[in-house]
């Protein structure tokens, strides 16, 4: 490996010391360009070849080293926690470094915090294999019998042969789902504490905070699950999670260092093999066309499409780039969206009008100002009223009061004035529709597809509303410019806690009950106003449960939280969700102890190799050394 490097090395220490001569396209000038090799990313067997640690053996993990509790035995793959661990340990040999890295030649190699990244891909597939494939596998308990491996065989039987990105999801949002009803609480509860960790540690926006708390939650889960399942499937890739946290603190989220964009860029050159006599040369020459096909098309004019200008998947319209000319156009009328396929024509009815009409200005910040104007009236009118009453008198009248109102008294803002109208009784129906960043389908047009489009999630003070879509409306108003707005004509499942929904307390699990409607007639939610949720229903054949589905909501492609567009968004959650941890007693499987706190593990740093090639220890590389200390993380040492 090392002959291999030192091209690359030669260049990267140019690079660091001399620098090249770089054109600024943006200054009008030349400057000196300087890089450094910030870490290497690998798998974990890779980074032995790249570090010289050796990953195999009692002391595989870079991080502990010597300080490892782990131990191969003649029957299988167990670790030593008893007392004599350390006399134990003695007779087994030492492993560590085998060899000096040519990358110790780069003059800062020795002072990065993170050399070798741990990649998160290739550890979230091993962990998920190991314990996904174990639990189908597990025979002898009381609530794994012959009915429940036939319930699992029914849903589960396509997840063998999963990708690395399909681990990552079931991983991340499917794991707490599909052995919910499976399996026992306790074997649940960890397994879902160990999705809810990685699920927080990909998150693509993250703080010191968040990390240093499920730094301190992983050693104990860990420790949950080795109660729990065999010795034999905690081997070093069990572990390395540990280390992931502190990881992520040093390089940033794990979007950045993982290996899914050079994965998938090794697939866009296993499609450029067109010859696969000549392989190398197939490459290149893809790789050179793409290259200046790039180059051109930067001279094309703006309108002409090219691969740089392609638009997103979930294209609505809009842009960083658009600004509205006429500031006093309103928001509903200006938002971002766009239809998609051909559309239909219907008359709404004279209550649907009326629930539109209330709904928009009730939801407009702008109206605002004269809602209060109503509501002073009507308290001079009735007096004080009981607060269901105000509410249900602002939505019967509110609406024609207004208009009458914009009658007497002329509004200078026109499209305020134009809102006051009415909408035209007759609406452009559409069956998909693109806002938020988000793909709406209707419920009728998901029927016969395998994907779901339709769900969707509002939120409000009260909490959130979760429905379906059954019509999309393009409502029009008059006056000119032509102004229109988009709703989502919803049916809506009962909010009632614990009758039309039930949230996990410790986890935060959302589920709604598909068979319980919401009486009150209030079909209508602005487009603009509605996030995507995806409602998947639990493998159980239970009675009890098959009305019950989990809420997942979806990640908008191309989305930020201020509302503009960014490119090549990574795919992931975007919030961090904090839950509590219980740690139960090591030696009592049966029950958890809901008054223990979480205890703390200090920061790890990997062992170094100084300039003469001699290994050593940093002084504050964190390594355990109180009795505390190892005890506590000896619940999730090596396995060999």
């Amino acid at each position: 490996m090392d002959v291999f490097l030192q091209p690359v090395v030669a260049e990267l220490e140019q690079l660091w010391e001399e620098g090249v001569v770089t054109y600024d396209i943006s200054l009008k000038q030349k400057f000196h360009l300087r890089a450094d090799l910030m870490w290497t990313i690998s798998d974990f067997t890779a980074d032995a070849m790249l570090s010289g640690w050796s990953t195999t053996g009692k002391q595989a993990c870079p991080h502990y080293g010597k300080h490892t509790q782990a131990v191969r035995l003649k029957n299988g793959l167990v670790k030593v926690t008893e007392l004599n661990d350390d006399d134990v340990n003695k007779r087994c040999g030492d492993h560590g470094w085998k060899k000096k890295s040519i990358l110790w030649d780069l003059p800062y190699w020795k002072t990065n915090l993170i050399r070798h990244n741990f990649n998160v891909m290739h550890i979230v597939k091993n962990v998920f294999e190991n314990f996904f494939y174990t639990v189908m596998d597990v025979k002898g308990n009381t609530k794994d019998n012959v009915a429940a491996r036939r319930d699992l065989m029914i849903y589960w039987c396509r997840l063998f042969g999963m990708k690395s990105h399909d681990c990552h999801v079931f991983m991340k949002r499917l794991m707490p789902i599909a052995f919910r009803e499976m399996l026992p609480k306790q074997v649940w509860e960890a397994l879902t504490e160990l999705s809810i960790f990685f699920k927080t540690l990909t998150a693509t926006s993250i703080t010191t905070k968040d990390m240093e708390r499920i730094e301190t939650e992983i050693p104990i889960i860990l420790c949950k699950l080795e109660t729990i399942f065999v010795p034999g499937i905690f081997n070093s890739m069990e572990h390395l999670p540990v280390h992931l946290p502190y990881e992520a603190k040093i390089a940033s989220p794990v979007q950045y260092w993982w290996m899914y964009p050079f994965e998938r860029y090794l697939n866009q050159l296993k499609k450029d093999v067109k010859n696969k006599a000549r392989v190398e040369g197939s490459v290149v020459n893809a790789y050179l066309l793409r290259e200046a096909s790039i180059f051109c098309s930067h001279y094309f004019e703006t309108g002409v499409p090219t691969c740089n200008r392609k638009l997103p998947r979930n294209d609505d319209g809009g842009g960083d780039e658009q600004v509205d000319a006429n500031n006093d156009m309103l928001d509903i009328f200006s938002y971002p969206r766009r239809h998609y396929r051909i559309f239909t024509n219907r008359m709404m009815s004279g209550e649907e009008v009326h629930d539109a009409q209330t709904y928009i200005l009730l939801n407009d910040d702008k109206i605002k100002h004269y809602i209060r104007i109503f509501e002073e009236n009507l308290n001079e009118l009735m007096g004080d009223m009981d607060e269901q009453v105000h509410a249900a008198e602002v939505e019967k009248n509110f609406a024609l009061w207004f208009q009458n109102y914009a009658r007497k008294i002329p509004i200078n803002n026109k499209s305020i004035s134009d809102l006051s109208k009415m909408p035209f009784k007759k609406v452009k129906l559409y069956s998909v529709y693109f806002v938020n960043g988000y793909k709406f389908h209707t419920e009728a047009h998901s029927l016969n597809k395998s994907t779901t489009n339709s769900g969707l999630c509002v939120s409000s003070q009260g909490g959130d509303s979760y429905g379906k879509v059954e019509e999309i409306l393009q409502v029009e108003y008059p006056g000119y410019p032509s102004k229109t707005t988009v709703l989502f004509k919803c049916h809506w499942y009962d909010p009632t806690p614990n009758i039309g929904v039930k949230v996990h307390k410790q986890y935060n699990l959302v589920e709604i009950n598909i068979k319980r409607k919401y009486n009150k007639f209030e079909p209508f939610v602005l487009a603009m106003q509605a996030t995507q949720v995806c409602y998947i229903p639990y493998p159980s054949s239970k009675t009890n449960n098959s009305n019950w589905c989990a809420v997942f909501k979806v990640k908008p492609r191309g989305w930020t939280d201020e509302n503009h567009h960014q490119k090549d968004v990574a795919f992931q959650e975007d919030e961090v969700e904090s839950n509590e941890i219980i740690i139960p007693s090591l030696f009592d499987t049966d029950n958890y102890d809901d008054d223990h706190e979480m205890s703390s593990n200090g920061s790890d740093s990997e062992n170094n190799i100084d300039e003469a090639g001699e290994i050593h220890k940093d002084d504050n590389d964190g390594i355990p050394d109180s009795e505390d200390s190892k005890d506590v993380l000896q619940g999730s040492c090596l396995q060999f």
